[in-house]
């Protein structure tokens, strides 16, 4: 997997500019009241000094809390790449923060990350591989407040990517979750390596009848920020690589043989 280029100049202004123009799909990234958000915006104006980006209105809206100054993560993506960065809030409309929309300004970034988009592609975890995967209760991204009956729990990683991953636990932890709760995770990616400790948004609930478990589907947060946020990515990219070059070159005897 190709390392992460650095965007900037001429080429980073080429970027902002194509999206800008075909209104491109965005993620908002940020930080407040003690917990990561995130939500789905579009990029509709681009200049040398701002970006302006729009967020959604209607039933779907998530409440966010944004203030001048605050640093917040945008990540956006293009053909075969994705491109992350972090910039701070210049402006925005008094209706932001009461989910009807609006838009938000943004300073524009000197430069950006360009990742492979295959790296926030789903990787199984390898054959052979028991990952336990420990996770606690961390609130809500929206309104709801009442707390689930436990708030700490263990399960199996299924599958990774550098954006989220799955994890199966017992199907009577149901009343537990629900879509939009925060949840941290810390799990240990292969053998004799330290563990990685991430925040997370459950965005999928499926229960599985014939084995009698729970699907989550979690959603990362944060790791579009500056420092050890963006060091966590770059680390789920090379776990994401390693079990991935695992699944293409385990001998087929072995892989049947663990099973």
């Amino acid at each position: 997997m190709d390392e992460p280029e650095i965007v900037s100049g001429q080429s980073l202004t080429e970027v902002l500019a194509r999206a800008a123009s075909q209104r491109m799909p965005c993620e908002l990234s940020l930080l407040s009241r003690g917990k990561w958000h995130k939500t789905g915006a579009a990029i509709v104006t681009a200049t040398d000094q701002a970006i302006h980006v729009e967020l959604p209105n209607g039933r779907d809206a998530q409440p966010i809390h944004l203030q001048i100054n605050q640093p917040v993560g945008l990540s956006l993506q293009h053909e075969y790449n994705r491109y992350i960065f972090e910039t701070v809030v210049l402006g925005l409309e008094t209706s932001v923060n009461h989910c009807a929309g609006g838009r938000v300004i943004l300073e524009r970034p000197e430069k950006m990350e360009r990742l492979q988009r295959r790296a926030y592609q789903r990787v199984s975890v390898p054959a052979g591989l028991n990952i336990k995967v420990l996770f606690w209760h961390r609130g809500y991204t929206d309104d709801w407040t009442e707390a689930p009956l436990e708030n700490y729990w263990q399960g199996r990683l299924v599958n990774l990517s550098a954006g989220g991953a799955y994890v199966t636990v017992e199907s009577d932890q149901r009343v537990n979750f629900r879509i939009r709760q925060v949840l941290g995770l810390q799990f240990t990616p292969m053998p004799h390596e330290k563990p990685i400790l991430l925040e997370a948004q459950v965005i999928h609930l499926q229960e599985d009848a014939e084995t009698g478990t729970l699907n989550i589907g979690a959603e990362f947060l944060g790791l579009e920020a500056a420092g050890e946020p963006r060091q966590k990515l770059h680390r789920l990219r090379e776990i994401v690589e390693k079990y991935d070059d695992e699944n293409n070159h385990r001998p087929a005897d072995s892989a049947v043989n663990s099973q």
